[in-house]
């Protein structure tokens, strides 16, 4: 099987899930600090020394991570720590670059790695950024990248100097290298910190998640807490989010996504499960592209079983849009149980329902506690889309 269960739930009659065993193979970053090192190199050395199936125990301590970790193996992280996100680098192009340039002279690369994940700002809305490259090689002042610039999200196509750049900085990238096999880690007890504030060059969604998943192994949060995101807090299909809090993040807590070419759809379903999730989604979905409910829906959305939950003054929406396949890379908006949850303040449930051609199937969304939300006619939406059932509580 995929998933070994981790909880079994009773309410509403959902199915039943147990613990994951504990691996005893456990090891300790501090063991791995050496005077002089960065959080990020002290936790690369560790991440480096320790065989797959390994425990990574954190100190309980801040760490600042300046550098995105990139995740290959199958690895328990254990808190209690903060990990949190460097102040924002403003780097800036030394001269003009466009949709075809394979390399950027920059006023400084100081601050930046082979490997490096950057994206290029013309202003701070997504629309005018581009899409994430990666550094190849670093000469001097001069970053070559692995693919052309290409457009921003806005259709761009010119950089001129004095453009700014910035490093994506994800607290964990769990991927693999050359493909998504059955990659995935727990994060038990961690506090990750996005450090908004000063974090202001880009509001694009593709800029600085807290952790991205995208793969075809299940990653499992318990007792975490996601606080001050600049944009998203965790991207991707397969998760268990359990006793977890989102609090204060510009865009969204939970992001599913994930390209049906990667996994079969039998594969990809996620438990959010007596999560909080307070002051979400607080920066306009016209500025970041991607913040249009608390959790939030993009190629195969949904797949998800959502109860227990609280929602307290999320912005635009408690869910994003729900939208048909559209792309042979998309089974679209599917597979959701949102049921039993509390939402206090939102204005409104679902931020849209997509009237397009296409399928979407099994969507629920019933059975909730809703106050202080704005009013909604859907019934236009409901009678196009039968696979959808949208009933809650008085004070919807």
């Amino acid at each position: 099987m995929r998933r070994i269960p981790f909880l079994c739930l009773i309410i509403f009659g959902l199915s039943c899930k147990k613990s994951v065993q504990v691996n005893p193979n456990r090891y300790y970053v501090e063991d791995f600090r050496k005077p002089g090192m960065t959080d990020y190199e002290v936790f690369k050395a560790a991440y480096d020394s320790i065989p797959d199936n390994s425990e990574l125990q954190f100190a309980n301590r801040s760490y600042t991570f300046n550098h995105t970790p990139v995740i290959y193996k199958k690895i328990d992280f254990y808190g209690p720590a903060v990990i949190t996100r460097e102040n924002q680098i403003a780097y800036s192009l030394k001269d003009d670059a466009d949709q075809n340039s394979t390399f950027l002279i920059l006023n400084s690369t100081k601050g930046i790695i082979n490997t490096e994940r950057i994206i290029v700002c013309l202003n701070q809305k997504n629309e005018g950024a581009t899409s994430i490259n990666v550094v190849n090689k670093i000469s001097g002042d001069t970053l070559y990248l692995e693919q052309p610039m290409g457009a921003t999200f806005g259709g761009e196509i010119n950089y001129p100097a004095g453009s700014n750049l910035f490093k994506n900085i994800n607290l964990f990238w769990v991927v693999s290298p050359t493909s998504f096999p059955e990659v995935g880690c727990r994060f038990i007890n961690l506090t990750f910190d996005g450090n908004r504030e000063n974090n202001k060059g880009s509001y694009s969604w593709n800029l600085n998640t807290a952790i991205l998943a995208i793969n075809n192994g299940y990653t499992y949060y318990k007792d975490c807490k996601f606080l001050n995101s600049p944009n998203e807090s965790i991207a991707g299909h397969n998760a268990d989010i359990e006793n977890c809090t989102f609090l204060n993040l510009n865009g969204s807590a939970f992001h599913t996504s994930l390209d049906k070419q990667i996994a079969t759809e039998d594969q990809i379903h996620s438990y959010v499960l007596n999560n909080s999730f307070e002051n979400t989604n607080q920066i306009s979905n016209l500025i970041t592209g991607h913040s249009e409910g608390a959790i939030t829906h993009s190629n195969s959305g949904g797949y998800y079983t959502a109860t227990g939950n609280t929602f307290k003054n999320v912005g635009e929406s408690v869910l994003g849009i729900l939208y048909p396949s559209v792309s042979v890379h998309d089974w679209g908006t599917s597979n959701i149980t949102f049921t039993g949850n509390t939402i206090d303040g939102a204005n409104r449930m679902v931020y849209g329902i997509a009237l397009i051609p296409g399928t979407i199937h099994d969507v629920k969304i019933e059975k909730n506690a809703i106050s202080n939300l704005t009013g909604i006619d859907w019934s236009t939406q409901l009678s196009y889309w039968p696979g959808i059932i949208l009933k809650n509580k008085s004070g919807e």
